[in-house]
C-alpha cells in the first residue's frame, strides 16, 4: 500500500459518512477507480456499515444504562 492509498484509507470513513468535502470526494472516487486494492477495502467497509445500520436496535435496560453513565461521569469528572 503506497502513500496515496494510506491517505485515502485515512479519510474513507468521512467519505462513507457523507462528511467529506467535494474535493475529497472526487479524489477518493478517482483513486477507487484506479486502485483495485483500495476499492476492495472500500466495498468491504461499505458492506459492513450497511449491515450494521440494518441491525435491529436493542433496548438497553435502564439500570445498566444508568450504571454505565454513573461510571463514565466518575471517570470524566475526577
Amino acid at each position: 500500500m503506497d502513500d496515496k492509498c494510506k491517505k485515502i484509507m485515512e479519510c474513507i470513513s468521512d467519505y462513507l459518512d457523507g462528511e467529506a468535502t467535494e474535493e475529497l470526494c472526487k479524489m477518493v472516487e478517482k483513486h477507487l477507480l484506479e486502485c483495485s486494492e483500495c476499492k476492495c477495502v472500500f466495498e468491504n467497509l461499505k458492506n459492513t456499515v450497511e449491515m450494521l445500520h440494518n441491525l435491529p436496535e436493542e433496548e438497553i435496560p435502564g439500570n445498566i444504562e444508568q450504571s454505565v453513565l454513573k461510571k463514565l461521569k466518575k471517570i470524566l469528572f475526577k
